[in-house]
């Protein structure tokens, strides 16, 4: 996800992370290890992953620019699932 950030995101690619009822501690030290520079969200009481549904983690959503949800998946992804995804969703 990172790598697809720091590719796609001057073209519009956003990333946004939602962390789910975990405490800033364990969100901090995440960020770092992973040494990631876009957003991470807290959803402290889980009302949004409710909201989305959200059934494991991970789960990544492709959102368009309106709003809507035009394709999510369960689990990890891999690197060109993401990268076919996100070629496709900037082209349109």
């Amino acid at each position: 996800m990172r790598a697809a950030y720091e590719k796609y995101n001057t073209q519009g690619f956003e990333v946004l992370s939602v962390s789910i009822q975990e405490g800033d501690a364990e969100v901090a030290e995440f960020i770092e290890r992973h040494g990631l520079e876009y957003p991470l969200l807290m959803d402290r009481a889980g009302t949004t992953s409710a909201t989305y549904e959200v059934t494991s983690t991970p789960t990544t959503y492709f959102i368009s620019p309106e709003g809507t949800i035009v394709d999510s998946v369960s689990g990890v992804v891999s690197e060109e699932w993401l990268v076919a995804n996100v070629v496709q969703y900037l082209a349109a």
